[in-house]
């Protein structure tokens, strides 16, 4: 059976090559994605990396590997780390090389946007239900949400949907999580005042 990076192999010839050592980061979660890798040696990691240093396993990449073949037609924010597990080598092609290879066909941007986007919300409801309790689902789903200094929006209703858990079950974890002072409720709205703590959940 062939690797994804032997099928496209032609696609990676111009690319740039990295050298990484064990530990080193590829990219960082704010930084936006603006091309597509492939592992030629070794082994990537995508984590997330919370403030406190604590890092989440998401998935890793082996040698034939792609990774952002997707996320590439977004330019969103990569959604972890890509930190190499051992020593590795990989290529990166630009997005003017990526789309220069389809053709110049620009019109297949939205419909590779769009792939991108379910599959993203997919792999989010994924990590979501690898999670066992309430709070740990909770802080998760706060901890990777864009709230400013008024707070993170919250409907316990929609939420409890997003998590698979009843409003109740929910209401529930928000009430215990705030007597232990690690969110509070305001306006429709959710403060963290302890992010730490929030992160020591998961």
């Amino acid at each position: 059976m062939k690797s994804e990076g032997s099928v496209f192999s032609d696609l990676f010839e111009k690319g740039k090559q990295t050298e990484l050592d064990k530990g080193d980061i590829l990219h960082r979660s704010d930084e936006k994605c603006r091309a597509i890798g492939l592992v030629l040696s070794g082994e990537l990691r995508l984590s997330r990396v919370l403030s406190t240093g604590k890092e989440i396993f998401m998935k890793d990449f082996r040698a034939g590997d792609i990774f952002a073949e997707l996320i590439v037609f977004t330019a969103e924010y990569y959604p972890g780390w890509m930190i190499a597990s051992e020593p590795s080598v990989v290529v990166e092609v630009e997005w003017a090389q990526v789309l220069q290879y389809l053709g110049g066909n620009e019109n297949l941007i939205p419909y590779l946007a769009g792939i991108s986007r379910k599959m993203a919300h997919l792999s989010h409801r994924i990590e979501i239900a690898s999670f066992k309790t309430v709070r740990e689902k909770i802080a998760f789903v706060l901890l990777n949400e864009k709230g400013g200094k008024s707070g993170i929006p919250v409907n316990i209703t929609r939420l409890a949907e997003e998590i698979s858990c009843s409003r109740e079950a929910v209401s529930r974890a928000f009430n215990s999580m705030e007597a232990e002072g690690l969110l509070e409720r305001t306006a429709g709205k959710m403060v963290v005042p302890n992010k730490k703590g929030l992160e020591d959940i998961l």
